[in-house]
């Protein structure tokens, strides 16, 4: 009888606490739900605003005037991501220590360094009208919900004990000014690079930073001019380097090393959380040199079924939890347009209208440079300006800190821009287009406007960075480029390196005016592929930049489209998701021809090269082959790089395996180590030491456990989903990865496509849009990860467009109204 009672309380006891539980995940993961029917009052409309959502959650805005338009994109925006747009803004203003504790301090001490928050609200005094009005309309829309939504705020509010402050204009400058970072950042990269070239020497230097490749596509060639000298090719040094003075390697450092536990001696919920949003953004930070590019090209209507062009673009950004885009179509008057935007944006970035289609990746057109400035020992404020002392600018960032009390931080600025890094009378001050005046404009979202090539081209003026490869595809059956950004003309150098800034010499005398950029209109190919690599020849001039990527992902695209006339939309996205690695395949053709004279000393060894016969080239999530080939490059590079930088090998950051293909294939004498006697002994040896490190990594000496879905998993976390019970059920972690950084479908653990989009001109229904994840931010809605499955197994995802097929489409329909 007594136990039959324990029970009963024993059953009685768990019945309350599943009850609880039920409430606690209803009252902070449910509640906060959007509501997605009905109607709701918003005071700054003019008219009733409709938005209808779909099976995947995506708005479609139907607005009378681009104001509501923007006011209704800020409050549905808002319903889905507002802790996302928050943490953006926090990011780029440097204020996510007054949530997240003095572990982010290093990361807003950055951040305050930069200005970015500083250039967006000087920024948006300057805005155009119309554009000033988009965006206080959009922030009155954010503005909103959050005051309608007080006291029912999304989870991660509720886990970090806080409420958004409201959304000013400037915010969406700033959150511009994030991505422009994001993409374009080269402080580290100017560092290392000085450094790698005083210990190689200039002419080992211009092996390692020549973009020379057999393999490059260029959009645009080179100009009907003979090469007398007159201009230098990308391969050419520098003549001014003397002036570089190597004597430090920088490091953007944007995390403190984790915190101590509370007085309590474990670490509270906040701390915990703050811990794992350090780790993103850390991990993030390190993976960024990997992975960061992105794929576009278009086809006209001769290689196409439908006789229209077809466009594709997949940009290669964070793999994080919520999507870094933002899916919406928006109509107003004037206004027709459906595609991608970044949360905390209005309007469209990526997408389509009713007559063309456009898509970006990122050029790398170098756009900041770092000034060496030499400080009065005296007066640390002074530096040295022409042979006298000037006067630095002192502004005092102070930080407010989660539960600790404000750091005030000093941020010297020169006559270049802020000084990024400091070593007693010695600072770096960098220049930078994206906090010049008109830096973030955000003027993307004008494109939506443009109705032919004519009209696009004229937007594309206005864009300033970050430097961007534009495709155009048209009804009309056009197809199109646009290299867009500002890029600076320099007095004298490239902005490779840091220069001293004591005198007038490395300047910038102004931009490279729009009709000098790169540009091209239904070229004779009928294709166009940017994949982050060259996109014009050697002898291109103005001097753009030599910071492309390595161009076999340009050249896998170009090889499965060139001959094709009977292209279709499913065709776009099968190139979009290969996963043919042409270097890897390279590595394979070297390593059995090195076997044949040269032996390894590991039988594992021989039996991968062996094995390699057979292999075709694709980076499976279950290969060895890739794993061992990946581990070959790594080895090959270390064993040719290491006696001759040393210790800065690692800080060796550039084309790195279109070095390695030329070397292997011209195989010069200066390179080849004097502990072997040729390239083939080097390549067995690289081979032995990636089985070695194979069997250690995976601590198993089976070939069998070395499959590249071991080494190269997909990790998409959620800022506050690092680690600990919050990870399962805000990320997703540890799924096998197709591809390698090589590959069209390009991948790293926190890196890869964030979105993949097909624009269809013959069709706009048949277009195909989707992002990483899904729609909303918010855990507990069906639409936080429901695309997973789709871009994860390269499925399409149709993207309605007409008013037939959105109506087909609808699931929910919102009805905002004017009035409080």
């Amino acid at each position: 009888m007594q136990l039959r009672t324990f029970a009963r309380v024993v059953f009685w006891l768990l019945g309350v606490l599943v009850i609880f539980a039920a409430a606690l995940a209803w009252w902070f993961v449910y509640r906060p739900l959007p509501q997605l029917e009905g109607s709701i009052r918003l005071p700054g409309l003019q008219q009733q605003v409709t938005v209808d959502r779909d099976g995947w959650g995506v708005p479609h805005i139907r607005a009378a005037s681009v104001e509501d338009l923007a006011e209704a994109q800020g409050y549905v925006m808002a319903q889905d991501r507002l802790w996302q747009m928050d943490l953006l803004r926090r990011v780029a203003r440097g204020q996510l220590s007054e949530i997240l504790g003095e572990r982010t301090l290093q990361i807003d001490k950055d951040f305050r360094t930069l200005g970015l928050g500083r250039a967006a609200d000087r920024e948006v005094t300057t805005l155009d009208p119309e554009p000033h009005k988009i965006l206080e309309a959009y922030a009155r829309g954010v503005n909103r919900f959050i005051e309608q939504h007080e006291s029912n705020l999304p989870l991660e509010f509720s886990l970090l004990r806080y409420k958004p402050q409201p959304w000013k204009p400037a915010d969406t400058l700033a959150v511009s000014g994030y991505m422009y970072r994001t993409l374009a950042d080269t402080r580290e990269r100017e560092m290392n690079r000085a450094k790698v070239t005083e210990r190689a020497g200039s002419d080992r230097a211009r092996d390692l930073f020549s973009p020379e490749s057999t393999m490059d596509h260029f959009v645009v060639g080179d100009p009907n001019v003979p090469d007398d000298g007159s201009q230098r090719s990308a391969t050419d040094p520098d003549d001014d380097d003397d002036d570089m003075q190597p004597d430090t390697v920088f490091k953007a450092d944007l995390v403190e090393p984790p915190g101590e536990a509370s007085e309590s001696g474990a670490p509270d919920l906040t701390s915990a959380l703050a811990q794992s949003a350090v780790e993103f953004l850390a991990e993030s930070r390190s993976e960024i040199r990997q992975g960061l590019g992105s794929n576009n090209w278009v086809v006209s209507g001769a290689h196409t079924a439908t006789g229209k062009p077809l466009l594709a673009n997949d940009t290669h950004l964070d793999l994080v939890m919520p999507s870094i885009w933002y899916e919406v179509h928006i109509t107003a008057p004037g206004w027709n347009v459906k595609g991608l935007t970044l949360p905390g944006a209005p309007m469209v970035i990526i997408g389509h209208n009713e007559r063309i289609a456009w898509g970006f990746t990122n050029n790398g057109a170098d756009v900041q440079d770092l000034y060496i400035e030499i400080f009065n020992p005296d007066t640390p404020d002074e530096y040295r300006v022409k042979g006298s002392w000037a006067r630095a600018q002192v502004l005092e960032e102070i930080i407010h800190i989660k539960g600790q009390p404000d750091v005030h931080f000093p941020v010297t600025v020169t006559r270049h821009g802020p000084v990024v890094h400091r070593e007693r009378d010695k600072g770096y001050a960098m220049r930078w287009t994206a906090t010049e005046p008109g830096g973030l404009a955000n003027s993307y979202t004008w494109l939506g406007k443009a109705r032919n090539w004519k009209e696009f081209r004229e937007a594309m003026k206005r864009v300033w960075g970050p430097a961007q490869n534009a495709v155009y595809a048209d009804v009309e059956g056009n197809i199109g480029y646009i290299m867009a950004a500002r890029v600076p003309i320099r007095k004298k150098g490239r902005g490779e390196v840091p220069e001293l800034g004591d005198n007038d010499d490395y300047e910038w005398t102004g931009y490279i005016p729009f009709d000098q950029l790169p540009q091209a209109l239904n070229p004779d190919s009928g294709l166009i592929v940017t994949a982050n690599a060259r996109v014009v020849g050697p002898n291109y001039k103005p001097y753009l930049t030599d910071r492309w990527e390595d161009p076999y992902r340009t050249a896998r695209i170009c090889d499965l489209l060139h001959d094709r006339r009977d292209l279709r939309v499913e065709d776009m996205l099968k190139v979009q998701t290969d996963t043919y690695s042409y270097p890897h395949v390279f590595l394979a053709e070297q390593l059995l021809a090195a076997a044949k004279t040269a032996k390894p000393k590991d039988l594992r060894t021989q039996k991968l090269i062996d094995g390699l016969k057979d292999w075709n080239g694709i980076a499976d999530a279950h290969s060895p082959e890739i794993s061992f080939l990946h581990g070959v490059r790594r080895g090959a590079l270390e064993l040719i790089l290491e006696p001759i930088l040393g210790e800065e090998t690692g800080h060796y950051q550039w084309r790195t395996m279109t070095f390695l293909q030329r070397t292997l294939t011209n195989r010069p004498a200066k390179w080849l180590p004097a502990a072997y006697k040729s390239y083939d002994e080097l390549l067995v040896a690289a081979a032995d030491l990636a089985v070695k490190r194979l069997a250690e990594d995976s601590k198993s000496e089976r070939v069998e456990d070395w499959a590249w879905k071991n080494f190269n998993s997909l990790d998409m976390f959620h800022p506050l989903g690092h680690g600990g019970v919050l990870k399962k059920a805000l990320s997703i972690a540890g799924k096998p990865q197709l591809g390698t950084v090589y590959s069209v479908r390009s991948a790293t653990k926190t890196h890869g496509p964030a979105m993949r989009f097909v624009a269809n001109p013959a069709n706009w229904d048949e277009s195909i849009l989707l992002i990483t994840s899904g729609e909303s931010g918010q855990p507990g809605s069906r639409h936080y990860s429901d695309q997973f499955s789709y871009w994860y197994e390269g499925r399409p995802i149709l993207a309605p467009f007409s008013d037939a097929a959105e109506v087909k489409a609808t699931k929910h329909t919102l009805t905002l109204k004017p009035g409080s």
